[in-house]
């Protein structure tokens, strides 16, 4: 019998991006960076094959906040530091005979890792306090102690809007914020990447935490057509495939990577693509259904708004003919249509456009 092995899918392209960010890091700390684009389009994936290939004299301190829910500021404490390296110095106490520096200690034995090493004792303090200033205190120390070292710190905060609703005597993003500016436009101590799929977040906290003249902004995209179509010749797709996963797919990393698990698989790619429309279809219908028939009230700009059914049509019919346009200023029905994540905009080129090609195709179908 015939077994067939599957071929592991790599880490693709993304060498402009990557090159865009080593060149941040090869220069002095001064802006915060944001990293977006649309929902699975790579910048995880980026960011974490960037770490695993930096040179060892860097500090890498990733933080997911997708690890798991958090509704309350002991739950991004949680998140943000790993209690775990309690062991290591343990481990480095019997190694080196004694107790030294604990943070020198953490830092010479690490290099890189995930999450903020801590003692438990001081994470038990911090715990019992909710002062997110205390625990900016100990981050602040860990990374002049990393510098001190010769190493280069970079602070990477995945998910940042996770935390955008969560209060600590006011907004926790904003005192986060005012952190990362100390760190980096104050201080040029850090680098800190901050990554969101959510780009209305991220307006929101550009114009709420003052970071006018604070931030770079890298956007992570979905593939162009070029890039795809090289992306699957890997994957032996012969024209016929490639054409038809182009035509109805595009070049969105995470739909790429199941078109490839499909062909490996044996299964038809055209079945599987149509499968994925009339799912999607189905999924934008209803939510579009909801709104015409009960009506649609959201919070925008802090002001309950009830939205406009016609209007909400209005702007999918843009994309009739049109991939992408450019639109004016953010309308509650823009704002519901990009929150519901079948519309993504670009804040930095003002421009909108559905999350991936197969949403055009299903909004169009809708239309018709």
């Amino acid at each position: 019998m015939k077994i067939n092995t599957i071929q592991k899918i790599e880490f693709f392209d993304r060498e402009k991006e990557k090159e865009e960010i080593m060149n941040i890091l090869r220069t002095e700390p001064q802006l915060i960076n944001f990293i977006y684009g649309p929902i699975n389009s790579g910048k995880t994936s980026l960011i974490t094959n960037l770490i695993e290939n930096l040179p060892e004299n860097y500090v890498v301190f990733y933080i997911n906040l997708r690890k798991r829910p958090i509704s309350t500021y002991k739950d991004f404490l949680e998140v943000m530091f790993d209690v775990k390296y309690e062991g290591i110095l343990s481990r480095l106490i019997r190694l080196l005979g004694r107790r030294g520096d604990i943070v020198n200690d953490i830092i010479s034995d690490l290099g890189k890792t995930h999450g903020i090493p801590i003692p438990k004792g001081i994470f038990s303090r911090i715990f019992k306090e909710e002062k997110p200033e205390n625990a900016f205190v100990y981050i602040l120390n860990l990374i002049k102690d990393a510098k001190s070292k010769g190493k280069i710190p970079v602070l990477i905060i995945d998910e940042l809007q996770v935390i955008g609703d969560l209060e600590v005597d006011g907004k926790l993003i904003y005192k986060l914020f005012n952190f990362f500016i100390a760190l980096t436009k104050e201080l040029h101590i850090c680098h800190v990447f901050a990554l969101s799929s959510d780009s209305l977040f991220i307006e929101h906290v550009y114009n709420e935490a003052m970071l006018y003249e604070r931030s770079h902004y890298i956007l992570v995209d979905n593939f162009e057509d070029e890039v795809a179509r090289k992306f699957l010749k890997k994957y032996k797709f012969n024209e016929d495939e490639i054409k038809l996963t182009l035509k109805y797919v595009g070049g969105k990393p995470i739909l790429l990577r199941n078109m490839i698990s499909i062909k490996q698989n044996g299964k038809s790619i055209e079945e599987e693509i149509n499968k994925y429309i009339l799912k999607r279809t189905g999924e934008i219908k209803q939510i579009l259904y909801y709104v015409e028939k009960f009506g649609k009230t959201i919070t925008f700009g802090e002001k309950e708004v009830s939205l406009s059914y016609p209007e909400i049509i209005k702007i999918l019919e843009n994309f009739k003919v049109l991939e992408i346009f450019i639109y004016d200023v953010i309308t509650p029905e823009i704002f519901y249509l990009v929150k519901e994540n079948i519309l993504v905009i670009d804040s930095q080129r003002r421009s909108i456009k559905p999350q991936s090609r197969i949403d055009l195709i299903a909004i169009r179908e809708i239309l018709k």
